[in-house]
């Protein structure tokens, strides 16, 4: 009898430290959360999220926006809390937006609490929006997509192509660490649909300069190895053309790290071109020609954003990051006094192997 008495209480306790699976009708999903300046001392935090209306026979998802505002993260998520009917759950989100009214006095608080947050996965994707970000999640669009999945698409597949990988892990990476600046898509609502307008780069916290949708894929080049993404080039006599990167590599060559340091950044691009109306492609010495007209423009183009992360000192490339790989001894108290003034060098290697549709 004693026996299954022991049984008996382990059972119990074993049932008592099982921890107890949430049922998914039984918890309001959070797809996307945004942050917006209230006031000095008040943020304004919404939360998107999906809501399943009109039976099982006709079923629909709509986009349900829950909005509140207070001084900190768990305050606000006790206000949201008394709108809705059912718990939040916080492990779907895919996008967190900040405004950039907010980004620009520093996000510190909010990345610090989100950071100790188990719930919020590395993975998920950050932003700073043009403009309120409540107004984006409560906007109608004309894509098929409710809002929070229409922004985890829409950065998801332009990092593919044109903007540098970037989620919560490259943040954090920066944000606590030596030698490098974090860095965000930016946002703006561009009449019934959501545009990437550029990147918003980071002293630190606080979102203090930004680079166009344009010069974001010259960024990309120096910053990783990758495939896909084209850019448009202009040639002579008021001409374009498309460059399709089919693979292109950069790899940073450092100089007296710890005297008078000097870099040089090497990218090689494999391309084709797909669209140069107008452009003979058809002998070696005209590709010869583009080749050299697309490095001197790439060359140009990158040493201008290097110039300008100087000027702001920032360093979204993660320059000195890099350079600490290289070198013993190295310290950052040095380093920081030298970035500023360090001489850049980008030097590119253009290698057309196809024309695309123009021959």
């Amino acid at each position: 009898m004693r026996k299954y008495k022991v049984w008996f209480i382990t059972l119990l306790l074993l049932t008592a430290c099982t921890p107890q699976k949430q049922v998914l009708e039984d918890i309001e999903l959070v797809g996307t959360v945004g942050y917006d300046y209230a006031s000095k001392d008040l943020v304004e935090a919404s939360a998107a999220c999906p809501i399943v209306t009109g039976g099982s026979q006709q079923a629909t998802l709509e986009n349900v926006v829950f909005s509140a505002k207070a001084h900190t993260s768990k305050s606000i998520r006790q206000e949201l809390q008394a709108q809705s009917p059912r718990p939040f759950g916080s492990g779907r989100i895919g996008v967190i937006l900040f405004e950039d009214k907010l980004a620009q006095k520093g996000i510190t608080k909010i990345i610090d609490s989100l950071q100790r947050d188990p719930s919020v996965g590395r993975n998920i994707f950050l932003a700073v929006t043009e403009g309120k970000t409540k107004d984006m999640l409560t906007k109608k669009y004309v894509v098929n997509d409710i809002v929070p999945v229409y922004l985890k698409k829409l950065i998801e597949q332009n990092i593919n192509l044109t903007i540098p990988r970037t989620n919560f892990h490259h943040f954090n990476y920066s944000y606590y660490g030596n030698g490098s600046d974090p860095f965000m898509p930016l946002l703006a609502v561009s009449g019934k649909y959501i545009k990437i307008t550029g990147l918003a780069l980071f002293d630190h916290s606080k979102y203090v300069d930004h680079i166009s949708f344009d010069d974001s894929i010259i960024f990309k080049f120096m910053y990783q190895d990758f495939r896909q993404g084209s850019h448009e080039f202009k040639m002579k006599n008021n001409r374009y053309l498309t460059l399709e990167n089919l693979n292109s590599k950069v790899k940073y060559e450092y100089k007296d790290i710890l005297g008078s340091p000097r870099l040089t950044m090497h990218i090689k691009i494999t391309g084709k071109v797909n669209d140069a109306a107008g452009l003979s492609l058809y002998k070696p010495q005209d590709i010869t020609k583009i080749e050299k007209t697309i490095k001197k423009e790439l060359d140009q183009d990158a040493e201008r954003l290097v110039k300008q992360f100087q000027e702001k000192q920032i360093d979204p490339l993660g320059i000195g990051d890099r350079a600490r790989s290289k070198v013993r001894n190295f310290t950052f108290k040095e380093w920081d006094q030298k970035y500023p003034t360090m001489p850049v060098t980008v030097s590119s290697e253009i290698n057309i192997t196809q024309s695309g549709i123009v021959e």
